[in-house]
């Protein structure tokens, strides 16, 4: 029986090392390829679940460390680094997301990738980037989750820029790379600072260093957890330095449902989480966290409807759920953390679905384009079905798992309020709030995707549009099945996976009973019970209209119509007449927030950040002018440099 410790190392080698052995598998056959890169990634998968009795029920800690000699050999030594994983409650979370979901997202990707050129180049980035996902959750060293951190970005760059002879893919390639390394930049700041504090940099250390330093290093541990944020805020998309999500989109329909949906956008999540558990957390760092959250919620939330690219709309819906995330992890409570790692787990698999339809569209429809769609429900009965639960989902509508992690959000925020009380209090309380109405634009959002895409009239050249091939429809379906089941027995993931990563990481506890009732001061919602009395009642009410039915007699058929309403040309509302142009979604507000739109399609927040990035050329043109070739002037300066960094470190 394999040690656990191997098996943590094999669940990351397997999809990395398996990845440079993809041109040796293409030489063979390209179409060997795809069921190769799934079959690692389901062997991965099939590992990180096997963790979840030791992890869990056991309520262990995995530490596994990579021999001094043989770590030299795949990283080099960095101030105390060691090759160490530390697996926990939360890095299972982010794995099972990252493999799960990617081992069926490359199932997928074999129907829809088959007749792309390039595929050996995008199955090694793919299997790349999935064990380095599961690396960075699995990381038990500041420097090594950056190492993941930064591959993972890498694998983004190259993935997003896959049709590399487009203009399109390049500049969203460019932009995603600029932005998220930008931001990571804290995340390594952070964490060479908090090697000079503590003289470590291992989760396992760090907790007991840190707290033994003295009082005045609180304010250096603040800006670390600052630092922290901004990179967290980079990778997870939060505003405003989230505009480089909606052009990524241009990547394939897998990159775009496994990398902007299920997994990477998530990193910066895992990462407000995990602090939790290495640093002194104060209340002011809490507040911060959910502002950023509920800003985000905002403005993604609005610019979503607006949007006509039915890939780009579903970007700036992850933006807001992931606003929901960083709100509920702000509050800092038990309930908050657990609330936001249950929208995380479940918003991998319910945008992961949406993205994945949305790719089953394009590769039927061959367009991105809502407003040239329409009425494709009769002609994709599987894809219709599947984006309609997934859109109902993350709307927050019962009974799927969508609802319950936001029920959830709403009770930490409002709960929170209501024990903090004061300033603080009322905002938490206006938050949660808030929050609800956030959701009333997701579901607008949801349900123009919806409508433009399935129903009312069917354009000609739509015609003979057919059902995507049964790889895709597979995943499709197992997507489909997880928001259900989650959403009628959300004890399954609460108890057995969220719960103890959300106290763990806080402390405190969380009671969800087999009923699915999750309580809160607020109240509570028992999700299995109301399912089943639902289910029961819509039974009983089968039967009773079966046995009191009554036959009308042969000879009065014919002699009297059924009553519609009176119409005289249509007995009824023909469906080709119920859809809505997709311009009826966001008529309103635009109409009320006209000049928020205007500066949208202006460029917004992007002329921001190419004004920084021109002032930045201009400068370092500037700079050049010092490069005197005098070695002493040279010395000078790097030891001001020196000791100004050093004046930083020591304050």
């Amino acid at each position: 029986m394999m040690s656990y410790e191997l098996i943590v190392f094999l669940a990351v080698g397997i999809p990395m090392i398996g990845a440079f052995l993809v041109p040796l598998i293409a030489k063979i056959s390209e179409k060997l390829v795809g069921w190769y890169s799934t079959t690692l990634v389901f062997i991965s998968a099939a590992l990180v679940l096997y963790l979840i009795p030791e992890v869990i029920l056991d309520s262990k800690v995995i530490v596994a460390v990579l021999s001094a000699g043989a770590s030299l050999l795949i990283v080099p030594r960095l101030i105390g680094t060691s090759f160490t994983f530390y697996v926990d409650a939360l890095s299972l979370i982010i794995g099972i997301a990252a493999s799960l979901f990617g081992a069926f997202d490359l199932l997928y990707s074999t129907a829809d990738m088959a007749h792309e050129e390039g595929q050996p180049r995008f199955y090694f980035l793919m299997l790349l980037f999935i064990g380095s996902m599961i690396g960075l959750a699995f990381a038990g060293d500041l420097i090594l989750l950056f190492i993941f951190w930064e591959i993972v970005g890498l694998c983004s760059y190259s993935l997003i820029g896959f049709y590399y002879k487009k203009p399109k893919s390049l500049y969203g390639s460019f932009k995603a790379i600029m932005l998220t390394h930008a931001g990571g930049i804290g995340l390594l700041i952070g964490a060479i600072w908090t090697f000079f504090l503590t003289g470590t940099t291992t989760y396992t250390e760090l907790p007991t260093v840190i707290s033994q330093l003295p009082a005045n290093a609180q304010i250096a541990l603040n800006i670390i957890l600052v630092l922290y944020l901004i990179a967290a805020m980079a990778k997870s998309v939060q505003f405003p330095i989230h505009t480089w999500l909606p052009d990524a989109t241009v990547a394939p329909s897998p990159v775009t449902a496994l990398l902007h949906a299920a997994a990477m956008v998530k990193a910066g999540v895992y990462l407000i989480a995990r602090v939790y558990l290495l640093y002194p957390i104060t209340i002011q760092w809490n507040v911060i966290t959910a502002t950023v959250g509920i800003i985000t919620m905002t403005v993604a939330s609005f610019a979503m409807i607006a949007q006509n690219d039915v890939k780009r709309l579903l970007a700036y819906s992850t933006i807001t759920q992931i606003g929901y995330m960083f709100l509920a992890i702000g509050l800092g409570t038990t309930l908050g953390l657990a609330a936001g790692l249950f929208h995380l787990f479940n918003h991998a698999f319910i945008k992961g679905l949406l993205f994945l339809g949305a790719g089953c569209l394009i590769y039927a429809t061959k367009t991105k384009d809502l407003r040239e769609m329409g009425g494709l429900a009769r002609n994709m009965p599987v894809t219709t079905t599947a984006c309609i639960i997934g859109a109902l989902a993350i709307s927050g509508l019962p009974p799927l798992n969508g609802f319950v992690s936001k029920f959830m959000i709403y009770e930490a925020a409002i709960s929170a309020g209501l024990a903090m009380k004061g300033f603080i209090g009322s905002l938490y309380l206006f938050y949660g709030i808030f929050a609800i109405f956030a959701s009333a634009m997701t579901f607008a959002g949801a349900m123009k995707f919806v409508f433009s895409a399935f129903f009312g009239p069917r354009p000609k050249e739509l015609e003979n549009v057919k059902e995507v091939p049964l790889e895709m429809q597979i995943t499709m379906v197992f997507l489909t099945i997880v928001c259900i089941v989650f959403g009628i027995a959300p004890s399954i993931p609460l108890n057995y996976l969220i719960i103890p990563a959300a106290t763990t990481l806080v402390g405190g506890t969380l009671t969800v009973s087999t009923l699915g009732y999750v309580a809160s001061a607020v109240g509570g919602y028992y999700a299995t019970l109301i399912v089943g009395l639902l289910a029961l009642s819509l039974i009983l009410g089968a039967i009773l209209y079966k046995l009191g039915a009554v036959e009308y007699p042969a000879e009065m058929e014919g002699k009297f119509g059924i009553f519609t309403g009176g119409e005289i040309n249509e007995p009824y509302l023909a469906i080709e007449k119920t859809r809505l142009d997709p311009s009826a979604f966001s008529f309103s507000p635009e109409m009320l927030f006209g000049k928020f739109y205007s500066i949208m399609e202006k460029g917004g927040l992007d002329k921001l950040w190419f004004g920084i990035g021109n002032t930045v050329v201009k400068l370092s043109e500037k700079l050049r002018r010092i490069q005197v070739g005098y070695l002493n002037v040279y010395i000078a300066m790097a030891a001001i440099a020196i000791l100004l960094i050093y004046v930083l470190i020591m304050l």
